[in-house]
């Protein structure tokens, strides 16, 4: 099993070297496209015949049972609240005044958002963060997703929880859904706040290989679960943060293990990001946008703050020293006030 485990490592790491690089290449980010779309129809009709054979047998398939399980768990979570048990990703709603939407990144759900943020924010505003397809409560939605999809579910939200324009904040991934979210729903965006994210395809900067492979490993036999989530998100932070913050990472794992991402959603959800592509579509955003990053961010490059924020007209850049790739959990209080000026 261990050996198993280690040469999985590795063919991980090797075909990284291949597909990080062909990332910033805009045809390969079209033919990802491409394949999430005949990915995503192909699963339409085994997801059809599973059901004609539970209503047929009375029997039903693994997936089933794991979807009924979802199901359940947000019932429990919403009681009486329609809209979020059926949505296509569950929300999580809080808060009073204008509304404002959080959308984290890769791997990461509504749940894991900081609370000091959230209280924060929630004195002031009603706050709503999505569980992109794949995380939290919206483990089961069809799968797989690209980042337009994602940007859709975030307006079917937006639609059942508020008519006005919102303040839509978005980290790494998050920041992906969120320009796009501002590109085909245009009404739905007040404002943007983009922290620890990157432009399409091709105007990135490269993401260091080895950290996606860090990233994707898996906990060694019998290694701590906690202890395991906070080696890999404190890598993600800036020099000592995490030392200096156990209080801070120790609430963050336990966002992490509440509801654990699957590994398969985490691939598709990094498929998701592969195929996003078109940045001279960027000049089309026309709402007030922030674009925050940190200098030392070991995930996006900082370039890629700076190359986003001359890419969306009007964009405000803010950069701030020491500041890794988890701006809400390492500098709250910048998003916070950026948001309240919004």
């Amino acid at each position: 099993m261990t050996a198993n485990r280690a040469v999985t490592d590795v063919l991980t790491r090797q075909a990284l070297d291949y597909a990080v690089p062909l990332a910033r290449w805009e045809p390969y980010a079209a033919a990802m496209g491409v394949a999430l779309s005949a990915q995503s129809a192909l699963a339409r009709p085994r997801h059809v015949s599973e059901w004609a054979f539970r209503r047929l047998t009375g029997v039903a398939t693994t997936a089933q049972e794991r979807a009924a399980r979802e199901r359940s768990a947000r019932r429990a979570l919403a009681p009486g609240d329609r809209a979020r048990q059926r949505s296509t990703a569950f929300w999580h709603e809080g808060g009073a005044g204008a509304p404002v939407l959080l959308l984290n990144g890769w791997t990461a759900s509504g749940l894991m958002w900081p609370s000091a943020l959230v209280e924060r924010l929630e004195q002031r505003f009603c706050v709503v963060r999505v569980d992109n397809r794949g995380s939290g409560y919206s483990r089961c939605a069809p799968t797989p997703a690209s980042i337009a999809t994602m940007a859709d579910d975030a307006a079917a939200v937006l639609r059942t929880v508020t008519p006005e324009p919102t303040v839509v904040v978005g980290l790494s991934m998050g920041g992906m859904i969120a320009q796009e979210l501002a590109l085909r729903h245009p009404g739905r965006v007040r404002a943007l706040v983009l922290a620890g994210t990157r432009p399409p395809a091709p105007a990135h900067l490269q993401v260091p290989g080895d950290v996606i492979g860090r990233l994707l490993r898996r906990p060694a036999p019998g290694e701590n679960r906690a202890e395991f989530f906070a080696s890999i998100w404190s890598e993600l932070c800036g020099p000592g943060f995490a030392a200096a913050h156990p209080d801070l990472l120790e609430e963050l794992v336990a966002q992490v293990l509440a509801r654990p991402t699957p590994k398969a959603s985490t691939f598709r959800q990094m498929s998701a990001i592969a195929a996003w592509h078109g940045p001279q579509r960027l000049r089309h955003i026309a709402c007030p946008t922030t674009v925050v990053h940190g200098d030392v961010d070991p995930l996006m490059p900082v370039g890629n703050g700076m190359r986003l924020a001359r890419l969306i007209p009007g964009a405000r850049y803010v950069e701030r020293a020491g500041l890794g790739h988890l701006p809400p959990l390492e500098a709250p209080d910048v998003l916070a006030d950026i948001v309240e000026q919004s």
